[in-house]
């Protein structure tokens, strides 16, 4: 890419951080030390066209953030040509920076653009005006005085020669109009990213390193453009392992600027798309949305949304945990109309454990949809907080069973005596098998000393002649049992083993054979 296109990008995201992040002093520095160099090689013409930005009749790619933004302001300011002398001074283009970002007069031919340039003194950077039609002006008006004497000539005067080849006038049926014209015939660095993301590995003075960061930007934006997720994530993924790895504080400035201007939504969803695909590198993927913050795991729950594998959406949910980020975008997404947005967003802020989301989480416990209401309860429940005990005591007595099984589940994480007796009370009045079992295994999992009573007493056999305990039931306070671990269940397994019903035999060893086999480590305390 030669110097005045590189330029352009500079002064083109300069721009667009005066306007966007006027607060990003860093990103500004970055930009404008890039152009204090590049405009030592000779004059800089950017001159704006009906279907383009040009300069020194180079056509600056709209692709390029803050392209289109200095066409607008430049229209807005009356402006045709920004003309940089060799070796401007610093002060001057940002200041022509911020006149360019600035709120313009409109119509007005630029005449307030060019007095806030004289108030500046930016001797070194002059404009040229956009001609005007109306018949209540004459061209003596036009000009700005001893200023600029005929702008338009004394610019191409300046500009560096060169030969162009033509670029053909693309045909109605795929001519986009309007300032995307220019696409008809796309620059495009003339290497691969493979070759440059190479150079940039082995690349150590700053001004190689933002040569090649301008090309791979370039071409990682138009690989978002064609949906080449896995070309964006390559480059990323090495521009932010480079980043890293180079000791040289300007070079980590340049690439964090470059990992900026690439962290858009666009960008950043194709990352998040790779996440399911190259597991391998998940860690490299979750480092890039991170960065991003809010941007990134909006990325990742617009991919939850698109899912449907739940082995996808365990991927995206742990990305999500991991970021701890995107909360503002997930409680917004709880007053959708589409109930399976509702639902996927009271699941994600479960799992991340979002206190703030308690409240209204708990207003959509009457929501219409079954489903959004299993997701919000369970949502709750793995929050722990009083309301969550309020939700769990609701979901054991709720009309269906797998919200009953899931209450049960729920109230595993609190192993005290509260959580027994719940369980204990609600497995009376369980009429359901499947429920039961629940239950049963979440006796087991709680572990108390009143847990395991109740579960080797619905182990035992039934003694009389109206038998109300199944087999299913007996098994069930097996497994259970196995759960507890505790030194009194082990021994009510083992002498299980010689029961007379077969199936609950099968279970005691099956359950004797799972303890044995657990590592000592991974068991839990004998109580």
């Amino acid at each position: 890419m030669e110097h005045s296109l590189i330029f352009a990008r500079h002064f083109a995201q300069l721009v667009w951080l005066v306007l966007h992040e006027p607060a990003n002093t860093d990103e500004q520095k970055v930009a404008l030390r890039a152009m204090v160099t590049l405009a030592k090689d000779g004059t800089l013409n950017l001159s704006l066209h009906p279907d383009s930005v040009q300069v020194n009749g180079e056509v600056v790619p709209f692709a390029l953030t803050g392209v289109t933004d200095v066409a607008k302001q430049m229209k807005l300011h009356g402006l045709a040509m920004i003309t940089v002398d060799a070796n401007a001074a610093a002060a001057h283009m940002l200041g022509v920076a911020r006149i360019i970002a600035g709120m313009p007069t409109l119509d007005d031919g630029g005449a307030a653009a060019e007095a806030q340039r004289l108030a500046l003194g930016a001797t070194t950077v002059r404009f040229a005006a956009k001609p005007r039609m109306s018949q209540g002006l004459s061209m003596p008006e036009m000009e700005f005085g001893d200023v600029l004497d005929d702008p338009l000539a004394e610019a191409r005067a300046k500009a560096t020669p060169r030969s162009m080849p033509s670029i053909p006038t693309p045909s109605k049926a795929h001519d986009g109009g309007g300032l995307f014209a220019q696409f008809a015939a796309p620059r495009t660095p003339t290497e691969t990213y493979d070759e440059l993301l190479k150079k940039l590995d082995i690349a150590m003075d700053p001004a190689s390193i933002a040569d090649l960061l301008d090309d791979l930007v370039l071409l990682a934006e138009l690989a978002t453009k064609e949906r080449r997720s896995s070309v964006v994530s390559e480059i990323m993924s090495r521009m932010l392992r480079r980043e890293a790895a180079v000791a040289d504080p300007e070079s980590k400035r340049i690439i964090a600027q470059s990992m900026r201007r690439l962290s858009k939504s666009e960008s950043l969803r194709c990352v998040a798309s790779q996440l399911a695909l190259q597991p391998a590198r998940r860690e490299e993927f979750v480092a890039i949305l991170a960065r991003a913050g809010e941007h990134g795991a909006d990325a990742l729950i617009e991919q939850i949304g698109t899912v449907s594998h739940q082995r996808d959406r365990h991927v995206y949910f742990g990305a999500l945990v991991q970021l701890k980020a995107g909360v503002a975008s997930l409680l917004h997404m709880l007053s959708d109309p589409q109930w399976f947005v509702v639902r996927n967003a009271a699941e994600m802020l479960g799992e991340m454990q979002v206190r703030e989301a308690e409240k209204p989480l708990t207003d959509l416990l009457k929501h219409d949809d079954e489903r959004v209401r299993r997701a919000v309860t369970g949502a709750l429940m793995r929050m722990g907080t009083v309301r969550a005990m309020q939700a769990i005591q609701a979901g054991l007595a709720d009309g269906a069973p797998d919200m009953r099984a899931e209450a049960a589940a729920a109230l595993v994480t609190r192993k005290d005596g509260r959580s027994t007796a719940t369980l204990l009370q609600a497995l009376d009045a369980e009429k359901d098998e499947h429920v039961q079992a629940a239950f049963l295994l979440a006796l087991g999992k709680v572990g108390t000393p009143e847990a395991v009573q109740r579960l080797i007493k619905g182990a035992e056999v039934e003694r009389g002649l109206f038998k109300r305990k199944t087999t299913e039931f007996r098994v069930a306070s097996v497994h259970g049992l196995s759960e507890a671990r505790t030194l009194e269940a082990t021994d009510a397994i083992r002498a299980l083993q010689s029961d007379k019903d077969a199936q609950v035999r099968d279970a005691a060893k099956q359950a004797i054979s799972r303890i044995t086999r657990r590592p000592t480590s991974e068991r839990p305390a004998i109580s």
